[in-house]
């Protein structure tokens, strides 16, 4: 009888379906450097992905399962930026004396599946352009992150990945000192 509901359970686990759009929403970000100066900043920024889908999906040998956001993970991700730069004491403006342009480079979980395991490798990449008084500051920020569990995925799992990558992303940004050092 134990045998029959052990099987019973891995086949219903192993037949779960995901969902078509998942729910991304990165937490507040944590800055830890707070500005010496109040200067003007003017944010904007752009997605660049090759790939708008955030999640992939293989298992076994048919179609990949494709998985979007519910939300534009670019507008999250500047909403996040602009909040967390006027905590740290910067006036946002929409013509400020420093101008970042932000650049969604990649944001990607690829999962290889089976019926008993599964394997999420998640990456985030976003690129950070600043201008000020005739000089430019380029910055690349990165992000990865491997989880791996038993049966099929789960969406939450996939929804932590995507989020844990968005706040890393902001975090680095947030807390470059060389970026704060270069808008002073």
């Amino acid at each position: 009888m134990k045998k029959l509901l052990l099987a019973a359970a891995v086949l219903l686990g192993g037949c779960a379906s995901h969902p078509q759009s998942l729910i991304i929403a990165p937490t507040e970000p944590m800055p830890t450097v707070n500005a010496a100066s109040s200067a003007s900043v003017e944010l904007s920024s752009t997605d660049h992905r090759t790939d708008t889908f955030l999640v992939r999906i293989h298992d076994g040998d048919g179609p990949a399962q494709l998985i979007n956001a519910s939300s534009n993970p670019r507008a999250l991700l500047e909403s996040g930026l602009r909040d967390g730069l006027s905590r740290q004491g910067y006036a946002m403006s929409g013509h400020g004396t420093v101008r970042m342009a932000l650049t969604l480079e990649e944001l990607q979980v690829d999962v290889d599946q089976s019926a008993m395991r599964h394997i999420a490798n998640s990456r985030a990449t976003a690129t950070l352009v600043v201008e000020q008084d005739n000089r430019q500051l380029v910055k690349r920020y990165q992000a990865r992150g491997e989880v791996k569990g038993v049966l099929k995925v789960e969406s939450s799992v996939l929804e932590r990945e995507v989020n844990d990558r968005l706040n890393q992303l902001l975090n680095a940004m947030l807390n470059d000192p060389e970026l704060h050092q270069f808008i002073q």
